[in-house]
């Protein structure tokens, strides 16, 4: 099987990342894709619980049956640096094809990664984030893909709309949106 696997915070999930997903598994004919939140350990300003953001990509994930939601990093509770996670994921997925999927500014900084020589050697889809493309660290194993519908969401976004009062319909799946409200994620406290 051809597999992907889409790290990140995704705190929030938006839009953005379910079309760039949706995006990559027709064009590059993928059986199924994994999102995979960083759990609490990881060191992220306004970084929601990962039982949260897990809920959130389950919602996200109801819309397409080839897109899933992984726990690993729930599951083993370590500060994972993305050498470790991806040996995890090959391990645990062996006999598969794996391709790891990632946005362009994330990509750009691997050399200061831990273990790049490692790091080069996978698969990547990387997201590019604008036309005038940032420097391409290595062309070897790395597909460029440019976002169709030119999205410019972020969860950064996202949570500065919420922070500020400001409505998110349409950066969020409907029922994304309603969870954020209903469980008032993100909103600053009212002491």
């Amino acid at each position: 099987m051809k597999l992907g696997f889409f790290g990140g915070s995704f705190n929030p999930p938006t839009v953005a990342h379910y079309s760039l997903v949706k995006q990559a598994i027709e064009e590059y004919d993928f059986d199924k894709v994994y999102f995979v939140p960083v759990n609490n350990l990881y060191s992220k300003d306004n970084l929601i619980s990962i039982d949260d953001r897990i809920h959130m990509l389950e919602l996200l994930c109801q819309e397409n049956n080839k897109m899933l939601v992984s726990r690993l990093e729930k599951e083993n509770n370590v500060a994972f640096k993305a050498i470790d996670i991806f040996r995890l994921i090959k391990k645990v997925y062996q006999g598969n094809e794996i391709v790891f999927f990632m946005g362009e500014d994330n990509f750009c900084r691997m050399p200061q990664w831990k273990d790049y020589d490692e790091l080069k050697k996978y698969n990547y889809i990387v997201f590019q984030r604008c036309d005038n493309s940032e420097k391409k660290i290595f062309q070897k194993n790395v597909i460029y893909m440019k976002n169709n519908e030119s999205m410019k969401i972020s969860s950064t976004i996202i949570r500065n709309r919420l922070k500020n009062g400001e409505p998110i319909k349409g950066l969020v799946n409907d029922n994304i949106e309603k969870y954020i409200i209903e469980k008032r994620l993100y909103l600053k406290e009212v002491i």
